[in-house]
């Protein structure tokens, strides 16, 4: 049986732990410079907006949910486009140091690289499927104020869930290792030592070992290979494809269902929906043809 990481299960333990302490709404609030907040708390809405905050979890049973599982141990990971003259050449490897400890527990705690402009520290996870951030750091990112898709889901664990939402981050960077359009489920914090968990959608184009003595990730690059697309394999693509058509149609269908119906609170949390499902599709289609992908992958 597949062995689960020890990041992960941290990740498990504070989904359990939490709970029962964490609100059942996620806040949603604009400031005067029009930048768009998101929280989990209303303790983190100034005082100033109380009046004016949306609650953006009604109808959670409803709520399309990210299961956290790992990844088929069958499954093969993504990896480059090959391009002439890169078939022969000589793996890429480096070294990137890495934090050993958060507390008395062991961790492996890099630094990582947003869309080319914010670094925070994440915790190395290759038993986690995707990308999970903070909401500080998704706040950083301007991932909430950009409109290019923010859906909220429900983050599955064991002994519940939680409210997150899943967007898009543009690109991820290891020193020199790097991957583009990255799914990203954000959540509450996970620890005070790191932002996030960084899994299997970054890694899989690198061969990954961890030497403890140097306190090193050492990162090699895997061979290309031709039929994958924008750095991903078949597999990924229709992943990703099936779970943002469903998310869409189902909004969609809901919101047309509400039609004439205005002014509610669920009503306006379906619309939200609706729009920031498509808006995810939206930029996965895109995405899919600036890298050639064929129809059927989709």
């Amino acid at each position: 049986m597949r062995r689960t990481s020890a990041v992960w299960v941290l990740f498990i333990v504070v989904f359990c732990a939490n709970q029962l302490a964490q609100p059942s709404e996620i806040y949603k609030w604009t400031d005067e410079n029009g930048t768009t907040h998101f929280s989990t708390s209303l303790h983190d809405v100034p005082e100033k907006y109380r009046g004016q905050f949306e609650t953006l979890k009604s109808d959670t049973t409803d709520l399309p949910e990210a299961t956290m599982e790992p990844p088929p141990e069958n499954q093969a990971p993504p990896l480059a486009a090959a391009t002439a003259g890169d078939v022969d050449a000589s793996p890429v490897s480096f070294e990137v140091p890495y934090k050993a400890f958060e507390g008395s527990a062991r961790r492996v705690i890099i630094p990582v690289t947003f869309n080319n402009s914010v670094t925070a520290p994440m915790a190395l996870d290759t038993g986690s499927p995707g990308m999970v951030i903070s909401f500080e750091l998704a706040e950083r990112l301007r991932l909430f104020s950009l409109d290019r898709g923010t859906l909220v889901i429900e983050a599955s664990g064991i002994g519940g869930s939680l409210p997150a939402i899943l967007t898009i981050v543009d690109s991820v960077s290891v020193d020199r290792a790097r991957a583009n359009f990255v799914p990203t489920t954000v959540t509450a914090s996970l620890s005070e030592e790191f932002q996030g968990l960084i899994g299997m959608d970054f890694v899989a184009n690198y061969t990954v070992s961890i030497d403890s003595l140097k306190e090193v990730v050492v990162f090699t690059e895997n061979p290309p290979r031709p039929n994958a697309r924008g750095g991903h394999d078949e597999a990924w693509w229709r992943k990703n494809f099936k779970q943002f058509r469903a998310a869409s149609d189902h909004w969609r269908e809901r919101a047309e269902s509400r039609q004439g119906r205005t002014g509610s609170k669920t009503t306006e949390f379906i619309e939200f929906q609706a729009r920031e499902a498509e808006r995810l599709l939206r930029r996965l289609d895109n995405y899919a043809s600036d890298n050639s992908v064929p129809r059927h992958w989709r």
